[in-house]
């Protein structure tokens, strides 16, 4: 069998299995503590990453080599290869005010300052290789992995809608790929009720 055509099954049956999980799902930005051991820049010791309440430190050797902005609110962070180039990346889902950063887009008058979603993307020096805006769609959950194994990984991630009291409601899956300047969308599931996108796995 042609192995494109084998991918395509494989996301396909993947795609179904996800669309028969309709799950009620309201998820606040509560107080979170996570933690991860990994060598992200190679060299051969290991660094500590600690989400906690929303702000992320990561610590080589018992010093603060990089801390998320205090202004910040991190839901949670995924430590694999999302732009398929051989290294891990620190991949970030956080809350923050501005659409853009210092670097807006001479087009752009105003910077909408309202607290948004976005997905940001550091390499193995913990230096921004790619941050989205404002997500028209904010990201409830989300995990990085190879669903169609054609040996590259995609974003999967549990998409909502903004709300005033900041709850995220998953309404929709959907699936997305790097393509070298930032993630396409690939699919999106009909609007529903999802969770529990790990629990997948």
């Amino acid at each position: 069998m042609d192995r494109c055509l084998y991918s395509r099954i494989k996301l396909l049956i993947f795609i179904i299995f996800l669309g028969a999980i309709c799950l009620s799902f309201s998820s606040k930005r509560e107080e979170v503590f996570k933690q991860e051991e990994v060598d992200l820049n190679n060299n051969s010791i290991k660094e500590i990453y600690t989400l906690n309440n929303g702000r992320l430190t990561v610590v080589e050797d018992s010093k603060v080599i990089w801390q998320s902005p205090s202004e910040w609110w991190i839901d949670d962070f995924v430590i694999a290869d999302s732009t398929n180039d051989g290294f891990l990346n620190l991949n970030l889902s956080l809350w923050k005010r501005g659409n853009y950063g210092s670097s807006k887009p001479f087009w752009v008058k105003e910077n909408d300052m309202s607290i948004k979603n976005h997905f940001f993307v550091y390499n193995k020096d913990l230096k921004l290789i790619w941050g989205s805006s404002n997500l028209d769609k904010p990201n409830c959950e989300f995990i990085i992995k190879d669903i169609d194994e054609d040996l590259k990984n995609e974003l999967v991630v549990i998409e909502g809608e903004y709300a005033k009291n900041r709850q995220c409601n998953g309404n929709y899956i959907a699936v997305w790929r790097w393509n070298g300047w930032g993630f396409s969308n690939e699919w999106r599931s009909k609007e529903g009720s999802y969770s529990n996108l790990i629990d997948l796995y």
